[in-house]
């Protein structure tokens, strides 16, 4: 089995199956002696931040001298992005040979046992990282919490809950407080909860949502866990740009080369349960914190990959992604003009992104990179007149990057955005030619 093949036959399962028990997962696992209930976790929810965080809490803890493995989606450049240790992806021998071993166990499988993709993927990470001794990992649930896959887990020694909006609600529910139980149902007793901080104030980002905290906190009381969450008045911004913030959190003095002031509430999320694990016997220094943060960086999350135009890529795809983008162009984009390229999937709000991000702009160019799930670039751009004079649409992402370059002079600012899989195609044509 190559690489290629194996990929090709994870993709060939199901998609989604929403299930109110772990049966499935819970089976396969068993196969193969349980190897989740051999491994310690760090358990992320939330709506937005929960790839941020998770990326740079690994970054501390590998600084800190642990085998750290890190569970994360979506993908932007390759598949073995999903599965890391210490920062490496995972190799391709082993990606081949646990896919083939899940292979003969899920035949002899009823159909209705057989995984879905990210059960699949779930598993074989579990099987990994088991297998590669991680002393511990940093698990980014997919969506929802309390019923995602990744819950299957027994214990963890911190649930970590993010910024909570309204995403998914067909599946979460209909209300901010509604996905927030769902969300919480990760937390467990015998941990730590740390919660995305609060600014009711948005002195400094959009913080939690006041109701979503106090269900997060209130679930965190009743499973008899410590809850954390960071203190904005212990928070002093040094120096802000397109090339990051420098800050000061606590007794920490910190960095992050992630743009936007929502990446300064991630990271301070990422310095309070890092204390809280210090606090509670984890052999993690200040250095450690200071430096696992400062290290870490993500492809197209409001990635610079141009200075003359500035090209500035995010996949985020929902409404606290969009308006962490705008207040990002706001701050640092000002006396630009901003073009930007875009695209989404057809189960997005796609009008709310257009509503909230085309105002800034003076031309707008629309495209589409899924022919199945992806919305009509013709239907985006009628939506993208409402709020913008010039706009633009093409079928095909180069021929719609090319058309967005263009408008773009070059003291002018082109955004990328709307989605992942966008972002991606876009990196990729930049960084081939």
């Amino acid at each position: 089995m190559t690489c290629k093949e194996a990929i090709e036959y994870i993709y060939s399962f199901r998609k989604m199956q929403k299930s109110s028990s772990h049966e499935r997962i819970e089976k396969l696992l068993s196969l193969f002696g349980a190897p989740h209930k051999k491994l310690k976790f760090i358990h992320v929810a939330g709506t937005n931040g929960k790839g941020s965080f998770s990326g740079a809490m690994s970054s501390v803890l590998t600084h800190a001298g642990y085998r750290t493995g890190l569970f994360t989606s979506p993908y932007v450049i390759s598949f073995g992005e999903r599965i890391q240790i210490d920062g490496k992806y995972i190799d391709d021998d082993s990606l081949c040979g646990i896919t083939a071993e899940i292979r003969e166990k899920t035949e002899a499988l009823p159909e209705e046992m057989k995984p879905t993709v990210f059960e699949f993927i779930t598993v074989l990470a579990f099987i990994y990282y088991e297998r590669e001794g991680c002393d511990i990992v940093v698990l980014e649930a997919g969506i929802g919490g309390e019923h995602d896959s990744t819950n299957v887990i027994p214990s963890s020694v911190a649930s970590v809950i993010m910024s909570v909006s309204l995403d998914h609600t067909e599946m979460l529910g209909d209300t901010v407080e509604k996905i927030a139980e769902e969300k919480s149902g990760i937390i467990r007793a015998g941990g730590i909860t740390v919660s995305y901080p609060a600014d009711s104030e948005e002195r400094f980002f959009k913080g939690q949502n006041e109701s979503a905290l106090e269900v997060i906190r209130d679930r965190a009381e009743k499973e008899g866990s410590a809850f954390y969450c960071p203190d904005i008045k212990e928070l002093s911004v040094l120096k802000s740009g397109i090339s990051g913030t420098e800050f000061t959190y606590k007794h920490l003095r910190l960095r992050t080369a992630l743009q936007g002031d929502h990446q300064v509430a991630n990271m301070i999320t990422v310095a309070e349960c890092a204390l809280a694990l210090k606090e509670k016997g984890e052999r993690i220094t200040d250095e450690d914190i200071e430096k696992g943060i400062a290290a870490f960086t993500v492809p197209c999350r409001m990635e610079t990959v141009s200075e003359k135009p500035l090209i500035i890529l995010d996949g985020g795809h929902n409404e606290g992604c969009m308006l962490a983008l705008r207040a990002m162009a706001e701050k640092h984009l000002k006396g630009k003009k901003i073009t930007v390229l875009m695209a989404s999937m057809r189960d997005k709000d796609y009008r709310k992104s257009i509503e909230i991000i085309l105002p800034l702009c003076e031309n707008a160019v629309f495209t589409r990179t899924d022919e199945i799930r992806g919305e009509s670039p013709g239907v985006l751009a009628e939506c993208g007149r409402q709020h913008c004079k010039n706009v633009f649409f093409c079928d095909e992402v180069q021929e719609a990057y090319k058309k967005a370059l263009s408008l773009t002079g070059e003291k002018d600012a082109l955004l990328c955005c709307g989605s992942f899989y966008l972002v991606s195609d876009i990196r990729k044509i930049i960084f081939t030619d």
